[in-house]
């Protein structure tokens, strides 16, 4: 008895750090029962991680999308003063092109195509415009008629006259075929196959232009189309006669609810602009207006005073 006192008897000094231990033992205690609830700062830690997988996510699909835009390499071609109307299929392959480039353009002449102009062979879709612009220099075309030989008619009087001609008179037996008129186009309602009619456009960058309208919700102004791919001041020059922009409602973004991967797709924000957006909602409101808007992004890269007219609040 005396031993097992012993060993449950504590000096004074002994006494003091129980107590002292038991007492840090149910502060601990008490600090667990009266923590403040770490419900909100879990569902916190989920939101914001839900935003940085977001903006992961939108990251990704946006360099995809910029490889997908990126122009594919272009085979140097070798040409030489061609018809394209009499080349024959050995001597397209000789000139660089690809072999499924070639059977289409021997299906187009097949078909009963024809190239009656140089631009005509640039609007086949096989050929891109950078191959075009190779080969435009070499190719030769004397005058291709347009109409059925052998059918001509002049009328004096309400009278028709025969279509044959006397030997060695020099009127042709058919006469060329009308230039076609070029025509003005609405920038928000045409289509890529009229768009093609314009002078120096290809149906790459009709699609292109069609593209660009569809991203940015609609054309406030030609001059935007200087901001398509492929677009230089050369070629914008030939077309500014035959364009304009018709009264359309301009497809908008609420800046406020709109997502962070449809911000990023318009053409005037730029991903760390669209960031700066989606914190701004998150952490400190919604945004009020354009100037907010403005002031916010300007610091991440140029702001596009036509942004205005594609946001709402």
């Amino acid at each position: 008895m005396d031993s097992l006192r012993k060993w449950f008897s504590f000096n004074k000094g002994e006494r003091v750090a129980i107590i002292t231990i038991l007492a840090l033992i149910l502060l601990l205690i008490l600090a667990c029962l009266f923590r403040p609830s770490r419900k909100s700062l879990s569902d916190e830690s989920l939101h914001n991680l839900d935003s940085l997988l977001a903006l992961r996510q939108a990251a990704i699909e946006l360099q995809q999308q910029q490889q997908a835009e990126k122009p594919q390499e272009v085979a140097e071609l070798h040409p030489f003063p061609f018809n394209p109307n009499t080349l024959t299929e050995e001597e397209w392959l000789q000139m660089g092109l690809t072999d499924r480039q070639v059977r289409n353009i021997m299906n187009y002449k097949a078909k009963g195509g024809k190239f009656y102009s140089k631009n005509d062979l640039g609007k086949l879709y096989t050929i891109s415009e950078e191959e075009f612009a190779q080969l435009e220099p070499f190719i030769v075309l004397p005058e291709v008629a347009r109409g059925r030989s052998g059918q001509s008619s002049s009328s004096r009087g309400g009278v028709s006259t025969g279509s044959t001609t006397a030997p060695g008179s020099t009127t042709a037996a058919t006469a060329p075929a009308e230039k076609k008129a070029i025509p003005i186009v609405d920038l928000n309602t045409v289509d890529s196959t009229t768009l093609v009619e314009l002078p120096q456009i290809g149906p790459y960058t009709a699609v292109r232009i069609i593209e660009f309208r569809e991203k940015l919700g609609g054309f406030v102004d030609k001059e935007q189309l200087r901001d398509v791919k492929g677009m230089d001041d050369a070629r914008f020059a030939a077309i500014q006669p035959y364009i304009n922009v018709g009264v359309v409602e301009i497809r908008k973004i609420d800046v406020n609810r709109a997502d962070f991967k449809t911000l990023v797709h318009h053409p005037y924000l730029n991903y760390e602009q669209v960031k700066r957006i989606v914190n701004q909602r998150e952490k400190r409101g919604m945004i009020k207006n354009w100037a907010q808007l403005e002031e916010l992004i300007k610091e991440d890269g140029e702001v596009n005073p036509l942004l205005e007219h594609y946001l709402k609040y």
